[in-house]
């Protein structure tokens, strides 16, 4: 170990020691907290053409701006986010854009997200007590390397047609630029990694520059089957990226320019490479904290869907603790985790918050919503979205001193109703469970999606035998068959029974599938239910049995 990490991760906690408090202040006062952010989003832009067409300058308080301001989605702002993509000035805001980050919506329509100045402070004001409060509670942390998975892997440099850049300059873009340097010494993969040509030589120069970080101490990725993919990359490589880490080359094709710089930032080590080789052979031990014994932390989506595949990733990780990420979009922070408190809750000192009662479409403010309640959330940033619709739905958990304790429940958009059965994420995501237990079946991935022939009817894409597939789609058809829509349509035989299909590599399938609709490797979560057909030419069958 250096003391290199050891001094930039305790600068950093340090130095976000003003931000949690802020936000600790911010969990006791939450409407005035909420009411100074909106406050300042307001009079920043009330001079851009948005601000100007929605009066900003005259709105005084929260029922005014709900009033005046249309609920927006993605669809709705696109115009306005393409003239300012074409380097048109002060369109949704007063300040310039910096960057405009890619996302994939569920409908793998890629989406621009403006970035400013402003609303990477909003993001350091949620990421900073969350930092803080993860060295405080898990000092080991300190001691070691981070890897944090932030921007797309084989990420392409382009600029939109006014000149504007697409994507961040690299994950540490995210923090502010006093700490920028220091964060970048902590990281354990170079930036420079994420420009590979392909996502396979991206995972291989992931490995390789992991294996070269003994002290590696944390890890930050969105879907956990990102990391169990890089897992299973590790399993297929371990012998070449051994002798790649005794020698300074690179057993992957890489173009020559990256290739010099990624072995300049990862010089040869012999005697680590020759001591790995001495305890695990040729192959990767089941249990990777083996190789990263000081690994104190992984943080990534547990709720919902994801969690299906935490199972995989215990498996590989079993003595690290795992923390769920809460609620971060690429459009904003809605919760962040804070460790021993059971739930993430509102990041009340970044963005203006709104809750949306999924029934009626009130909105509520983060110190209105109820305990048990579950509500879609809408953000207004700094970056020019303004009651914008995420399609999250969250339930109210609970409360921190007076801020919402949050769990994510799933999507309000992801609905499938191709005979009126009216099938929903949480609904599915619900039967699927119960079906598990039920059926016996513990599946790393399971999909349900519609499929029109012979007859409309679902399939599940279940990662198991054959046997198991079917079991498990016959037990999640009679969860299914306890709501009234679904019963109906299979009453009526509108609707055939879930079929089972039974696959290989059904986490890998699917991101090859997301990546090629544009959304981003590594940010892809696999749903209970997707709401579009067609996925069989994804999918390798399983096996008979």
């Amino acid at each position: 170990m250096t003391f290199l990490p050891l001094v930039a991760n305790l600068t950093t906690a340090a130095a976000a020691a003003p931000a949690r408090s802020r936000f600790a202040l911010a969990l006791r006062r939450p409407r005035e907290a909420q009411a100074r952010i909106l406050a300042r989003i307001l009079r920043a832009n009330e001079q851009s053409q948005y601000g100007t067409k929605h009066d900003f300058a005259s709105i005084r308080d929260a029922r005014e701006f709900a009033e005046r301001v249309p609920l927006t989605d993605y669809d709705t702002l696109s115009p306005w986010i393409e003239r300012a993509a074409r380097g048109e000035e002060g369109v949704l805001t007063g300040s310039p854009i910096r960057f405009m980050e890619p996302t994939g919506g569920s409908s793998g329509m890629l989406k621009l997200v403006p970035y400013t100045t402003e609303l990477l402070a909003e993001f350091s004001a949620a990421t900073m007590p969350w930092l803080c409060d993860l060295v405080s509670r898990r000092p080991a942390i300190a001691f070691g390397r981070a890897y944090w998975s932030i921007t797309p892997p084989a990420r392409v440099a382009a600029r939109t047609d006014g000149g504007i850049p697409i994507g961040m300059g690299d994950d540490a873009d995210y923090f502010p630029a006093p700490l920028r340097a220091l964060l970048r010494r902590s990281l354990a993969v170079p930036g420079m990694v994420s420009t590979a040509p392909d996502v396979a030589t991206c995972r291989y120069l992931t490995l390789l520059a992991l294996l070269a970080a003994p002290d590696l101490s944390f890890i930050s990725v969105w879907s956990p089957s990102f990391l169990t993919l890089l897992a299973d990359a590790l399993d297929e490589h371990f012998d070449s990226l051994l002798h790649d880490l005794a020698y300074g080359t690179i057993g992957a094709r890489v173009p020559t320019r990256l290739a010099l710089r990624v072995v300049a930032e990862l010089p040869p080590n012999p005697p680590l490479a020759r001591a790995l080789r001495r305890r695990f052979g040729r192959s990767a031990p089941r249990d990777l904290g083996e190789i990263w014994r000081g690994l104190t932390l992984i943080s990534c989506w547990t709720d919902a869907s994801a969690g299906r595949a935490l199972g995989g990733l215990r498996e590989r990780f079993p003595k690290v603790e795992i923390q769920g990420k809460g609620l971060l979009a690429t459009e904003g922070v809605v919760s962040i985790p804070m460790l021993g408190r059971g739930f993430p809750v509102a990041a009340v000192a970044s963005h203006y918050l709104e809750f949306l009662d999924p029934r009626d479409g009130r909105s509520f403010g983060a110190h209105e919503v109820e305990i048990g309640g579950t509500y879609e959330v809408a953000l207004t940033t700094g970056g020019g979205l303004y009651r914008y619709r995420l399609r999250d739905l969250v339930r109210v958990e609970g409360r921190l001193h007076r801020a919402p304790q949050l769990s994510f429940v799933g999507r309000a958009d992801r609905a499938s109703d191709i005979a009126g059965e009216k099938l929903t994420q949480p609904l599915v995501e619900h039967a699927l469970g119960m079906a598990a237990r039920a059926a016996g079946v513990d599946a790393r991935f399971a999909m349900l999606a519609p499929a029109w022939t012979p007859t409309p009817h679902y399939r599940l894409y279940v990662e198991a035998p054959a046997a198991q597939a079917h079991g498990l789609a016959i037990a999640l058809d009679r969860e299914l068959l306890g709501a009234h829509h679904y019963a109906l349509c299979r009453s009526l035989g509108q609707l055939g029974p879930v079929e089972g299909v039974s696959v290989r590599e059904g986490e890998r399938s699917y991101e090859r599938a997301c990546a090629d609709r544009g959304q981003r490797a590594g940010a892809v979560k696999p749903p209970a239910l997707e709401s579009t057909p067609g996925w069989d030419r994804w999918f390798e069958h399983g096996d008979s049995r």
